[in-house]
């Protein structure tokens, strides 16, 4: 890279993915590059792209000794249709200064300036070691509150800063002590203007060769590195940021050349994007290129957030189940969802899913999901199931109603269980002929005449109420079985736990004649 890329973090200082490949790209060299260094290129918003430029419209009239260019000031650009950078102007006279202005990142409301440099404080340099400066950004474009972070030192340097999309993260470089390599990626919390303790990324990303110009997307970290493997001088890489990929893959060519690949930054939406090379054929030192992604990420993933609805009440379903099967209808995966019916699944980017809801006494319902090629994005989904009029118990039918509650060791009947009777009063009057019986069981805890006794009275109470909101007394019976119909193997003298014995305690309205 004949010494710009160089400028980015030496100049000032002078200081089980494996097997996977990654996605097809296609490259293109841009008309706005010039005959100096391009390179370094960042989003600013949607529409526009703030840059590091040579070029000789700069407000320095000095050039650097390095290249014997003009030193760096930075160029902001529009974004067109086809990738090209159109309208390139310097970026603002208040944020250019007479030295070098490199590798910058935005807060995500454009309020925020993080750059790299010199200490040049008070309009010298007062250190040789890069640092990574915060700055705000008024309306006129102005740069004031010019800070220093607090993990930059004067024994190390740090660079390259990158700001999350939530803006609580901030990703850098930096050769302080206790890292990998020669320098390495860090990221570090932001809160409130407030700077958490750096933290290395660790030996699935860092190498002991230089790792420079930090970019995520989602859960994918994008980084360049020297490391040998390459395929030339600096390589750009891609892996996970949870460390779930032991080797970072190569982006390869046409992404990578016989020289030095850096800073590549995507638009997710668009699955297009830029990056800076000093290969062969370029129009001036360090080029930027625009690149397409042709075939779909291969760490690419999503994730589905769903919630599982009643279809008439629109409440969420609590104790249901939520599964997930390929496009050859294979299931992957079946979870309980949570109390308030939601549920989530992680799934590859460009793939078909069918997503299916399920609960007893509900009709299944699913719909189909098609995945786009946006990494990190959160699938919404709802299902509505259908509640079911009747089901089937042990070969009985029976109606579809939860079991009927009582006061503790009473027939009285608790008023929650008022929507329950309801619904038995307008299933009776959907199905004129239907005849049925009401069944109160109880648990094994107490002697047996007693829990036969308080069973009938349960049952003779339940059908009386009936009777009295409209249901025809000839339609209706009632009986108490006590504890002779138990679901499980909690009988007298038998250790169970609450939750088993609860099982036991249920009512009943069976089905005789529909």
């Amino acid at each position: 890279m004949k010494g710009i890329f160089s400028i980015v973090f030496l100049l000032f200082s002078i200081v089980a993915y494996s097997q996977l490949t990654a996605a097809e790209y296609e490259v293109k060299s841009l008309e706005a590059n010039s005959e100096n260094g391009d390179f370094g290129a960042t989003f600013y918003g949607k529409d526009k792209i703030v840059f590091s430029s040579s070029r000789k419209t700069g407000i320095s009239n000095k050039t650097w000794e390095g290249n014997d260019q003009p030193f760096l000031d930075l160029y902001i650009g529009n974004l067109e249709a086809d990738g090209e950078i159109t309208r390139v102007r310097p970026f603002s006279s208040a944020v250019n200064s007479k030295y070098h202005d490199a590798m910058v990142a935005f807060s995500p409301d454009l309020k925020e300036l993080y750059f790299t440099s010199n200490n040049y404080m008070g309009g010298k340099i007062r250190s040789s070691n890069l640092k990574i400066f915060r700055a705000n950004i008024g309306d006129s474009g102005s740069r004031t509150n010019i800070m220093t972070l607090t993990i930059n030192n004067d024994k190390f340097s740090t660079g390259h800063p990158f700001v999350s999309k939530d803006g609580k993260k901030l990703y850098f470089i930096s050769d302080m002590p206790g890292g990998y390599g020669e320098t390495d990626i860090y990221e570090v919390s932001i809160n409130n203007g407030h700077y958490g303790a750096p933290k290395n990324l660790g030996p699935t990303v860092n190498s002991k060769y230089r790792e420079y110009t930090p970019y995520v997307d989602g859960d994918i970290l994008y980084f360049s590195s020297n490391k040998p493997d390459g395929q030339g001088g600096y390589d750009i890489y891609m892996t996970k940021l949870d460390g779930s990929i032991e080797e970072p893959i190569n982006l390869g060519k046409p992404m990578n050349s016989k020289g030095d690949d850096f800073s590549f930054i995507i638009d997710k939406e668009t699955q297009s994007g830029y990056f800076s090379s000093n290969r062969r054929g370029g129009k001036g030192d360090d080029d930027i290129y625009f690149f397409k992604e042709l075939t779909v990420n291969p760490i690419c993933d999503q994730v589905v957030q769903g919630v599982l609805l009643d279809k008439k009440t629109g409440q969420p379903i609590p104790d249901a189940f939520a599964a997930i099967y390929d496009s050859k209808g294979d299931r992957i995966r079946r979870i309980e969802a949570l109390k308030n019916g939601e549920f989530s699944f992680k799934v590859k980017c460009d793939e078909t899913y069918t997503i299916r809801g399920d609960k007893f006494g509900y009709f299944e319902a699913d719909t189909t999901l098609v995945t786009s090629r946006i990494n990190a994005y959160e699938n919404k989904i709802t299902l509505e199931l259908d509640e079911k009029e009747f089901v089937d118990v042990n070969g009985k039918e029976i109606l579809n109603v939860r079991s009927i509650e009582f006061e503790l060791n009473e027939a009285n009947i608790l008023q929650s269980s008022y929507d329950e009777l309801a619904k038995v009063a307008r299933l009776m009057d959907k199905f004129p002929n239907m005849i049925i019986q009401f069944g109160s069981h109880t648990d094994s805890r107490g002697g047996d005449g007693y829990n036969m006794w308080l069973s009938q009275k349960r049952a003779s109470e339940t059908v009386r109420y009936l009777i009295g909101i409209g249901v025809d007394s000839k339609r209706i019976t009632g009986k108490g079985f006590g504890e002779s119909k138990l679901v499980n193997g909690c009988s007298n003298g038998v250790k169970c736990t609450d939750l088993e014995h609860s099982q036991n305690k249920r009512t009943e309205f069976v089905v005789i004649k529909k």
